[in-house]
């Protein structure tokens, strides 16, 4: 009896696991194709504009298995990178002696200077890949202004390119421990808020992915991580007001 009773509850035990292994299995399942089809119809989906070195294709636009541009410049990244060394920063009128005054007006780095081969207006959207050579494409001719003038930052391809930044939030910089007034929320582990990611090898650098989500893993306009239409709630999630 009791090597019954025993046999019946492994196999209820049994039972039991295996429906809960499915069901996490299903939830995983479903959870990693959000991840990985939520860029598709958002703003970094070019895969209906028929570029001869697109196929119809979505991740090729910045990021390649084989044969990549940049390898290091980000993860396999397939784009030509802007070459522009001189961009006017944004400088604010800060209160002397604060602890931010003097932390902005630094060239972008790191992500930033990735998020502007598109956003500077230098270089086409359509300039990416190797040709047959292995140098880079870059005879591309569709600039994000034609798809979008408020996604030109840098005021490029439509005035001539000027590489002013100056009325943009600053971007590479090391955000301050401590802000004027306490008016800067303070990071922890390189995430303000447990929201907005910081960058560089020290994981204390805004940049415009700290805003921004590429990827667009978010549902909020302008490829934000934060709702900033339900009270400012993007520029809250930093600044203390």
């Amino acid at each position: 009896m009791k090597t019954l009773i025993s046999g019946q509850g492994n196999r209820m035990l049994a039972t039991l696991l295996s429906g809960l292994l499915m069901g996490m299995s299903i939830m995983f399942s479903t959870s990693a194709l959000a991840q990985t089809t939520t860029i598709v119809g958002s703003a970094h989906d070019f895969s209906a504009l028929g570029w001869s070195q697109l196929n119809g294709e979505i991740c090729v636009v910045c990021h390649t298995p084989h044969n990549a541009v940049s390898p290091t410049a980000g993860p396999l990244w397939n784009r030509t990178l802007t070459a522009v060394t001189n961009y006017t920063m944004y400088s604010p009128n800060t209160i002397p002696g604060s602890d931010i005054q003097g932390i902005f007006g630094g060239q972008p780095t790191g992500v930033s200077k990735l998020c502007l081969s598109c956003h500077d207006g230098t270089i086409a959207i359509d300039s990416f890949g190797r040709n047959t050579d292995g140098t880079p494409f870059t005879t591309g001719t569709v600039f994000v202004g034609a798809l979008n003038a408020n996604a030109n930052i840098g005021e490029g391809e439509l005035t001539g390119f000027t590489g002013d930044l100056s009325n943009d939030h600053p971007v590479a910089f090391t955000f301050p421990t401590a802000g004027a007034d306490n008016e800067i929320v303070q990071p922890i582990g390189g995430v303000i808020a447990a929201v907005l990611p910081l960058f560089g090898t020290s994981n204390d650098q805004m940049e415009c992915a700290t805003c921004h989500d590429v990827h667009a893993t978010g549902t909020f306009a302008k490829l934000l991580r934060v709702d900033n239409s339900a009270a400012s709630a993007l520029c809250l999630t930093c600044h203390l007001k």
